[in-house]
């Protein structure tokens, strides 16, 4: 049998997203289809409820998700969740962390988290790619501007030591990046597609709108985009790479 991909979950979408989960799924689902790997080839934990985490060698790869909670709220959780993603980046694991993900990852290696002076960002993004980033594993297979979901109050305001920036957008200058050498965090979603970005604004329109958005005008604009499978994809292509 195949090693499984892992997913750590610092949240589950059932608790404040369920009408939207009830008809398609958790963010489980969501990165299985844009991974383009079975549901029972997937291990999910839930870190949140302190489940503990496997050895990163018995995992083909690990994706951390987006959360509820934030990275600054020092819950012991994200914490535990940093040392092990430490530990396994040390090892060579491929991890891709995923908004909140992305950020743990920061914060494990020394870099700063915290609210966005510009303010939190929400809908479709255009995301350049950097020299870097045309080189690099993951993102040479997107084109020099891809269009992203963005759903985030907090970012990643300085790198640690050693990572490279892949990717920026104008309210992100660290949008995506590479945090050792098989491991990379990404401030969008590639998991979302338009009814999952819709349900987000369904959850949180109220929050959405106190932050300065217009959400019809976010829902007017809501539309797929190919590029966050792309990436998954090549993620997982990267991953099967000795």
């Amino acid at each position: 049998m195949p090693k499984p991909l892992l997913i750590i979950q610092p949240a589950t979408s059932y608790d404040d997203m369920p009408a939207t989960c009830a008809v398609h799924g958790d963010e489980v689902a969501w990165f299985s289809a844009g991974c383009g790997v079975p549901r029972d080839e997937i291990v999910a934990i839930k870190v949140y409820q302190d489940e503990p985490l496997p050895d990163p060698t018995e995992v083909r790869a690990t994706i951390i998700t987006g959360a509820i909670d934030m990275v600054t709220d020092g819950h012991p959780w994200i914490e535990r969740t940093a040392a092990w993603a430490r530990d396994a980046m040390a090892q060579g694991a491929p991890i891709l962390g995923v908004c909140f993900g992305h950020q743990l990852l920061a914060h494990a290696l020394g870099g700063v988290v915290d609210d966005n002076p510009r303010g939190a960002m929400f809908g479709g993004v255009d995301v350049a790619r950097t020299p870097a980033g045309a080189q690099d594993a993951l993102f040479a297979a997107l084109p020099p501007v891809a269009r992203q979901m963005v759903f985030h109050f907090q970012s990643v305001l300085a790198l640690p030591n050693g990572a490279q920036v892949l990717a920026t957008s104008g309210h992100d200058p660290h949008h995506a990046v590479r945090y050792a050498p098989r491991a990379w965090g990404v401030q969008f979603h590639p998991e979302f597609d338009a009814a999952i970005m819709a349900g987000s604004y369904d959850v949180y329109a109220d929050a959405i709108a106190r932050a300065g958005f217009s959400v019809p005008a976010l829902r007017a604009a809501n539309a797929d985009t190919p590029d966050g499978p792309a990436l998954l994809r090549a993620f997982i292509a990267a991953a099967d790479q000795a």
